[in-house]
């Protein structure tokens, strides 16, 4: 009963409230759901970016379209350059350097090379010239004075005294027969005029037995 009595009065009460008016629905209006979800994310704290955003990526992707650009220009430059031969003229500007070092360093001799001996030259020492006997068979253009020390008839003879003048370093002049002369004259000098002629006779005269004479020739 009591039960039933609390529902009668809240029926009661709540047709008091509706003035016996008839039940109306209400529906909210779009721009209230609007203003509500816009409240709701006003709640959202400021200055957080959603990770997902996509102006990010198309900038992501500008950046790395132009860097592939960039990249295909530097390697096709660098293919032309070399096809064209620009770096053979650059390396041929630059090998006279480098020839330059290499005879730098060849010239500069290792200190590791072994120090070549000098040489030692002996003097050549001249051969004496043994006296010898010179035979006058003709005249020559221009006169010539023999200093004479023996006249013969046989040349055998004139031989023999020649080489006894030619063991004590004498040199000697065996003159064979000419004209209307029909001795071997045998002479000790030759000279260019009778001055050094008779000059070379004072000072040997003395050596020999025979008289000296000067014969022109």
């Amino acid at each position: 009963m009591s039960d039933k009595n609390s529902k009668d009065q809240n029926s009661q009460s709540d047709n008091d409230e509706d003035f016996g008016l008839p039940p109306v629905n209400v529906t909210p209006l779009e721009g209230a759901k609007g203003s509500e979800s816009g409240s709701g994310a006003a709640g959202i704290k400021p200055g957080i970016e959603s990770k997902n955003n996509p102006p990010v990526e198309k900038e992501k992707d500008n950046t790395l379209g132009v860097f592939l650009i960039i990249l295909l220009f530097i390697i096709g430059l660098g293919f032309g350059l070399y096809y064209f031969g620009i770096f053979d003229q650059l390396n041929q500007g630059t090998s006279p350097e480098k020839e330059k070092a290499e005879l730098s360093t060849e010239q500069v001799p290792s200190s590791a090379a072994p120090e070549e001996e000098a040489v030692i030259e002996e003097p050549v020492v001249e051969e004496e010239k043994l006296p010898v006997l010179s035979e006058i068979n003709s005249q020559e253009s221009a006169p010539r004075y023999f200093l004479v020390v023996a006249s013969f008839i046989d040349d055998d003879l004139a031989r023999d005294y020649s080489n006894r003048l030619n063991k004590k370093g004498e040199n000697t002049f065996l003159i064979h027969p000419y004209g209307k002369i029909h001795y071997y004259r045998l002479a000790i000098g030759q000279y260019e005029n009778v001055d050094l002629a008779l000059e070379a006779m004072e000072e040997v005269q003395e050596d020999y037995k025979e008289n000296l004479w000067v014969l022109k020739y």
